[in-house]
């Protein structure tokens, strides 16, 4: 026989044999499957999954901060002490939440009301979340730090 005469039939009974292999390995799928499953998985590496965050959203708590951020750094003549007090306790615990969610240390509430040692924290905390890339302090609008 004619060596591309037997190439030939080679190739024609390799090519009708792809769809009987095809079939055969499809009913063995289950199986193949199971058997991965059952040798494989255990050996990959398992991460435990990640931890449910605790505390508002971030999004919320910049959002407070938009609201409060005013009315502590230019309270409405008028506004009685206890309440910018109680919107200066609320934006300090805003604060912290924030820093926390963010992974930023912060002391700012178990120093006193009262003090140079609180405005440096929260001056600090600020800084720190504006460095961390929270977007909460209003931005001046065009025009406004132009000398007039």
């Amino acid at each position: 026989m004619d060596r591309a005469v037997l190439v030939g039939l080679l190739q024609v009974v390799g090519i009708s044999m792809v769809p009987v292999v095809l079939l055969l390995a499809l009913g063995r799928l289950p199986r193949a499957w199971a058997w991965c499953v059952e040798v494989l998985v255990p050996r990959l590496p398992h991460r435990p999954p990640p931890e449910a965050p605790s505390g508002p959203p971030l999004e919320r708590l910049a959002a407070d901060l938009r609201r409060l951020h005013p009315d502590v750094h230019h309270p409405r003549p008028g506004t009685r002490m206890a309440k910018q007090q109680g919107v200066q306790l609320a934006y300090d615990e805003r604060l912290v939440a924030a820093a926390t969610a963010l992974g930023i240390s912060s002391s700012l509430l178990v120093l006193p009301l009262y003090g140079l040692d609180r405005e440096a924290e929260r001056m600090r905390v600020q800084h720190a979340l504006t460095a961390a890339g929270l977007v909460w302090q209003p931005r001046p609008s065009p025009g406004h730090d132009r000398p007039q």
